[in-house]
């Protein structure tokens, strides 16, 4: 269609350009500023939604419990999400697939009754068990619902935002947290817990002994590092991608380059981001880096290029997948770069999404 024939010429070119523009350019900024929080100067807040606070260390089964009431504790976690991926990978990683179920959400925003996330149909062990119907049926938001129950008016729903991960006591119907890193932190003391309790005999029960992503007396390192590299690269890139002004994006854009840079040289003389084996700030960085190449330099503008054009990053992926080959399956690359294009409009208007391949042919591209 030639809108300027339809138009007629008028009004003219030089004033419906720059009305068009004025009036997509405060679309965006309104439905962006819907979507997270900005400051004054357009840089994007990372907001808490925390739910649980502080909790007690996971309760390791008994055989009895495992046989009558089935497992104590549920995950649910979305593909595209690196806060889940992270989660997911240390559920791989320490061989805790059997321990603590985990409830693959799916991404569909049309069909969800509020946030993002809904639930797949329920699973064998959920109708064995009776698990309650709102954990296995519909969307987040009712697991939410289900979880606050005792402090909701009758009729009322939760109304704070529904995310992943998010851990749940299904025997209790309870939240026990839904911070990634308090995730982690949980699982890592249930794997070491429950290999102490066995006399620390791994492959008997099907856990990973010469695995610790949390070493005693490197908790500070570990979590020094994790904020250094969440501020320069793992929020960097949402920052560019969410960024409503110039100003935010370049500061955003300037910390991702340093990061990337930073990283770099880090592991030019080391073989993982903190101490000498692998560590749950490798497995949050494993989430990032599936993402950088096809999701953020794209859709967020995250700069510096492609991941193979840092061959000590590329190095230790390619090392990283080698000595814990489940990783690979731990996230679906090209449904979780695809999310970020199908799911934020508002980046892109025509959703098309791009080629993007799967996590085995990227790792063999570096």
């Amino acid at each position: 269609m030639d809108i300027w024939n339809l138009t007629s010429g008028f009004p003219p070119q030089q004033l419906l350009v720059p009305a068009v523009k004025f009036v997509t350019f405060q679309v965006w900024r309104l439905m962006m500023n819907e979507l997270v929080t900005h400051d004054e100067q357009g840089r994007f807040i990372r907001e808490s939604f925390q739910a649980g606070n502080n909790p007690s260390p996971l309760d390791l089964p008994s055989t009895d419990d495992a046989k009558t009431a089935g497992p104590k504790y549920k995950l649910y976690l979305g593909n595209p999400c690196p806060w889940c991926h992270r989660v997911k990978a240390v559920i791989a990683l320490l061989d805790l697939e059997d321990d603590i179920p985990v409830t693959m959400l799916i991404d569909n925003a049309e069909k969800a009754s509020k946030g993002g996330w809904i639930l797949p149909d329920p699973s064998l062990e959920d109708t064995k068990f009776a698990v309650a119907e709102d954990l296995t049926t519909g969307d987040l938001a009712g697991v939410y619902n289900h979880c606050y129950r005792e402090i909701l008016e009758e009729g009322e729903r939760y109304q704070g935002r529904c995310t992943a991960p998010l851990l749940v006591d299904v025997q209790s119907g309870t939240i026990v947290t839904n911070e990634s890193n308090e995730i982690m932190v949980l699982l890592n003391d249930y794997a070491r817990r429950k290999r102490g309790q066995s006399g620390d005999v791994g492959a008997a029960i099907g856990s990973s002994p010469e695995v610790d992503l949390r070493p005693i007396g490197m908790e500070d390192e570990v979590d020094d590092a994790t904020k250094r590299w969440f501020d320069l690269l793992w929020n960097g890139a949402y920052r560019c991608g969410f960024s409503t002004s110039q100003t935010a994006y370049d500061e955003a854009a300037s910390d991702v380059l340093k990061g990337l840079d930073e990283m770099n040289a880090h592991l030019a003389s080391n073989s993982y981001l903190v101490g000498d084996s692998i560590t749950e700030v490798d497995l949050k960085n494993f989430a990032w880096v599936t993402r950088h190449d096809y999701a953020y330099t794209v859709i967020f503008k995250s700069p510096g290029g492609r991941i193979a054009q840092y061959p000590n990053i590329a190095s230790y992926v390619k090392r990283l997948v080698e000595e814990y080959p489940k990783l690979l399956e731990t996230v679906d690359m090209a449904d979780a770069c695809g999310s970020y294009y199908r799911q934020l409009f508002m980046l892109n208007f025509g959703r098309i999404v791009p080629y993007i391949p799967s996590v085995r042919e990227w790792v063999a591209e570096l």
